[in-house]
């Protein structure tokens, strides 16, 4: 009490005193900021209003450093900014460097590459100063220019190791895979350290080499905070991916043409080998005023990553269809991914039922489609996705989907986009089998999308608003839309995880037959790891 009161009196002459006023407010914090002082046998001497504005930087310098000791880089980062505010020309260039690495472990991104891009104005030729940009870059998610730096050593010193994991880092987070492994197995060969290391084991999961992820993963040993936060990170991801899971979900969907659907779903994946495993049961029962009909599907499927850039995968099942005079449908179909310099390219085909509503299920509709999607990251910020598929039905009809969306990165945490998605849809006719048959059907939406995630809760929310028009049975249609989805997760453990999702528009195609025009749903999800 005594030392807030001798405060307030400084305070109050630090006004009257305009000079010393910024020097008085940092030495002021400084006091304020050691209450453990004050109660150790030491005498506490206050700082007087007169020391230098340098003198005061360095005290918040070695305060900083306290913090560091203390693994509260929080704190930390504060003592930083305000030593590096009040005489950034006091220390050196090596000091700067060292504080602005704090600072991006305090997650002030900005406020690390600001500094180090300071300390390369005065000097391009700092090695220790470019390399940690390029690692800074590469945490903010601007991964090309993190690239160029690391570059930028490696022409001067092709071996540098600490350019070298940046690069192989960031090309790691792009995706680039097959250029990110080499260059790890090279920094392990020559010296087995953690860093290399982990990232040897992230780029191997990431590739789907499950076990070589595992054998890899097996020789690290973490001996710093920062070490063992990162491997048990690591961990699980490891467990999240290749554990074997059990999913229960139920949905909830009803639409303006009086179409209301609840089906029940348990799902299971597990890992043999590099070969993801998995099965699935869905139970279906759909309304409308004039039926009641019910389906169930019986699935398995398997999927592996062959290479670093090739992957495929395939699903066999049977859905049975109606109430007391049932039939049964094979179902089934093949995929393949392949990844690119900047993204990937996939396709596949696929025989379907279409359950989505009582009139689908009556009719016995189903459906042949083969597609081919094309996605690329044209910049860290910047990606662009466009697919197609040809749909033949049943009841001898057909059709041709495309479709485009762009987006475009605002902010990396929390991860806030906004982007545009135009689609074309067109039938053939006008089939009357329950299913959205328009004539050259397309919409433009505006799109802005936004993910969380804390501790133990995620969220995901994406809101559109735009236009659709299209023709069917002669008459034209155009409306305005708008809508959206949002998804609340909560992980009270490792190994258990509770997701509520909603979602509505009066998009017409808003659902995967477009059997309503407004519609909504709603669908509460267990999810177990074994």
């Amino acid at each position: 009490m005594v030392k807030w009161v001798a405060a307030v009196k400084l305070i109050a002459a630090a006004r009257r005193d305009h000079v010393v006023s910024r020097v008085f407010g940092v030495t002021l914090f400084l006091w304020l900021s050691f209450p453990c002082a004050a109660n150790s046998g030491e005498t506490s001497q206050p700082v007087v209003a007169s020391q230098s504005a340098a003198a005061s930087a360095r005290q918040y310098k070695q305060a900083g450093d306290q913090y560091v000791a203390a693994n509260d880089f929080d704190k930390a980062a504060a003592a930083y900014i305000s030593a590096l505010d009040l005489a950034r020309e006091n220390f050196t260039a090596d000091e700067r460097v060292r504080m602005a690495i704090y600072l991006s472990w305090a997650d002030r991104l900005t406020r690390a590459k600001e500094e180090l891009n300071a300390v390369l104005a005065a000097n391009p030729a700092n090695v220790d100063a470019r390399v940690q940009l390029g690692r800074v870059l590469s945490w903010n998610g601007e991964l090309n220019q993190a690239i160029d730096e690391a570059e930028k050593v490696l022409k001067q010193a092709p071996d540098n190791r600490e350019a070298l994991q940046v690069k192989a880092d960031t090309l790691q987070w792009k995706g680039e895979l097959r250029q990110a492994i080499p260059i790890y197995q090279q920094l392990v060969q020559t010296q087995d350290d953690f860093d290399a290391r982990i990232g040897l084991s992230q780029s191997l999961l990431a590739a789907g080499n499950r076990t070589g992820a595992d054998e890899t993963s097996r020789f690290l040993q973490p001996a710093t905070t920062n070490q063992r936060n990162r491997f048990t990170k690591f961990q699980d991801t490891l467990e999240a991916m290749t554990r074997p899971k059990l999913d229960f979900r139920y949905v909830y969907y009803k639409d303006s043409d009086h179409n209301v659907v609840d089906r029940y779903s348990v799902a299971q994946s597990f890992w043999l080998g590099n070969y993801d495993l998995g099965g699935n049961f869905r139970h279906t029962e759909a309304r409308d005023p004039t039926r009641r009909e019910q389906a169930e599907e019986l699935g398995f499927r398997a999927y592996s990553n062959f290479t670093e850039v090739f992957a495929g995968g395939a699903v066999l099942g049977f859905t049975r269809l109606g109430r007391g005079d049932e039939s049964n449908f094979p179902t089934g179909g093949l995929k393949f991914d392949v990844r690119i310099p900047g993204g990937t390219v996939g396709g596949g085909v696929a025989r379907e039922v279409l359950t989505d509503s009582a009139e689908l299920i009556q009719n016995r509709i189903r459906a042949t489609v083969a597609g081919l999607e094309w996605s690329h990251q044209w910049t860290d910020r910047f990606s662009v996705s466009t697919a197609y598929k040809y749909r033949t039905f049943s009841d001898v009809n057909h059709a041709h989907d495309a479709q485009l969306t762009s987006q475009y990165t605002l902010f990396f945490n929390p991860k806030i986009s906004v982007g545009y998605r135009f689609r074309y849809l067109n039938y053939d006719r006008q089939s009357g089998g329950g299913y959205f048959d328009p004539n050259d059907y397309y919409s433009n939406r505006l799109v802005l999308s936004s993910y969380i995630e804390r501790q133990m809760f995620y969220a995901f929310m994406d809101i559109f608003g735009g236009q659709q028009a299209f023709r069917r049975n002669g008459f034209p249609s155009s409306d305005p839309v708008f809508g959206g989805s949002a998804t609340f997760g909560f992980k009270p453990t490792r190994y258990v995880s509770f997701e509520l999702s909603v979602e509505g528009s009066n998009l017409a195609i808003g659902t995967a037959t477009g059997t309503g025009f407004n519609y909504f749903l709603l669908s509460p999800r267990i999810l177990f790891r074994f």
